[in-house]
């Protein structure tokens, strides 16, 4: 839907240092750090610095969406690919509108998201090892029975 060379492209150079699932993780800790700089900086009145940190948490958004695989991903990837253009569609909102209750709900998102993922990573033991077969699109995600909340356990294969 949305091309996105640089998010893709930040989820392939974080999957190559550790696993999937970690990478994964990791981008919704930058998406998290970036809301909350955007967040600062709006209150601050420093829109400009505002504009930029929403467009680079926008960009690792979409290139997680970017990322799903919707011939293997079963129920999930369109679940996440919703997920991920609510949470772009706010973001632009936080530029445009009063943004306060916007990033509180932004940052909610990413936390609870983040925090699903890293159980999930846990639970298939994903440390930090490098990723192997790396083929840039997660696949064979299992769902969750609860289709309004995200995989509580998955297999991902990327």
């Amino acid at each position: 839907m949305y091309s996105n060379p640089y998010g893709a492209n930040a989820y392939s150079q974080a999957s190559k240092n550790v696993g999937p699932l970690k990478a994964i993780v990791m981008l919704y800790e930058g998406a998290i750090r970036l809301i909350s700089e955007a967040k600062r900086a709006h209150d601050a009145q420093d829109y400009e610095a505002r504009f930029i940190a929403i467009d680079k948490a926008s960009k690792i958004i979409l290139g997680l969406q970017g990322q799903l695989d919707f011939e293997n991903g079963g129920d999930v990837s369109p679940m996440l690919h919703e997920f991920y253009d609510s949470l772009f569609m706010r973001m632009m909102q936080a530029n445009s509108r009063n943004p306060e209750p916007i990033f509180e709900d932004v940052l909610i998102s990413l936390k609870n998201m983040k925090e699903t993922w890293a159980a999930v990573a846990e639970q298939v033991g994903e440390g930090s090892q490098p990723a192997r077969g790396i083929g840039g699109k997660p696949n064979d995600v299992s769902p969750s029975n609860d289709k309004n909340s995200p995989p509580s356990s998955a297999s991902l294969n990327v």
